[in-house]
């Protein structure tokens, strides 16, 4: 019942609000599973994509929830792909488009041309995603926190990186592997912030409100730092990534851009590449 104390009709408002909540909620959970379970990334991004061109085929709007959902499971499902790695004597360390930086740029494209295609679909814009210019304030302390994370990973080593993958050594002699390493963080920062702290976050708000869709898209968050390569203890992993993946939708929100949490996600994703390229030891 309403606070009318009349039960609503088929199709009224509540109705709708309640079908559009219980979507959101059953496409959230279908990703979550496909974070965890690798081998459904592929089919689960193809259900969705299916289900899109339904719709556009019907000219039907793209309901929120879908367009939502569909960003972070394209680039699940790329994350399915063997992600390329150093091997004794192969030296990708400098290369500025090495193996690993443009296996993120990829993925990195495959997020932003989903997103791309979404809005031109008419779901949004990249401006409500948070994809603007930020205020002065915002790029100065973005700017200083990029300066600040980024030497604290690279020199801590195994601070960030070995969180997911154990402890190794990293070869941090060689000035020019920051090139691609630059690369590597900045695509795979953009990649995520804009599916996770962008249009999962944003395209959820209709039908779990402001509180539930940062909730939503820091769980997936989580949940998609799990699998093989990962060798470290997943639960302090999960939990540091859920937690710094709603601070990020706090501050995404407050801010209205994505600048500040890509600057600080793109700085700590930074030892990832000399994992992946420049690794010592293991």
């Amino acid at each position: 019942m309403d606070v009318s104390g009349k039960t609503p009709r088929p199709g009224t408002p509540v109705e709708r609000q309640e079908t559009t909540t219980g979507l959101a909620i059953g496409l959230v959970a279908m990703v979550a599973l496909a974070a965890v379970v690798r081998p459904l990334r592929p089919a689960v991004a193809l259900a969705l994509l299916g289900w899109l061109a339904a719709v556009r085929l019907r000219g039907r709007p793209v309901p929120p929830p879908l367009a939502a959902v569909l960003p972070v499971a394209l680039i699940l499902a790329w994350g399915a792909l063997p992600q390329p790695v150093a091997t004794p004597g192969v030296d990708w360390c400098e290369a500025p488009l090495s193996p690993p930086s443009t296996w993120r740029l990829a993925e990195a494209s495959v997020g932003l041309l989903g997103v791309v295609a979404l809005v031109m679909a008419g779901t949004g814009s990249l401006r409500d995603l948070g994809l603007r210019r930020p205020s002065g304030r915002v790029a100065v302390l973005s700017v200083l926190a990029f300066i600040a994370v980024g030497p604290v990973g690279l020199l801590g080593g195994t601070l960030i990186g070995g969180l997911f993958f154990g402890r190794f050594e990293l070869d941090l002699l060689r000035p020019w592997a920051l090139v691609p390493a630059f690369l590597f963080a900045a695509s795979n920062a953009l990649a995520e912030e804009l599916a996770y702290r962008g249009a999962l976050r944003v395209w959820l708000l209709p039908a779990l409100g402001i509180v539930g869709a940062n909730l939503a898209q820091a769980l997936v968050f989580g949940l998609a730092h799990t699998g093989d390569d990962f060798d470290g203890p997943m639960a302090p992993v999960i939990l540091a990534m859920i937690a710094g993946g709603f601070i990020g939708g706090v501050i995404a929100r407050r801010t209205g851009s994505l600048a500040f949490p890509l600057a600080v996600h793109a700085a700590a994703d930074l030892p990832i590449y000399y994992y992946w390229a420049c690794r010592v030891a293991g």
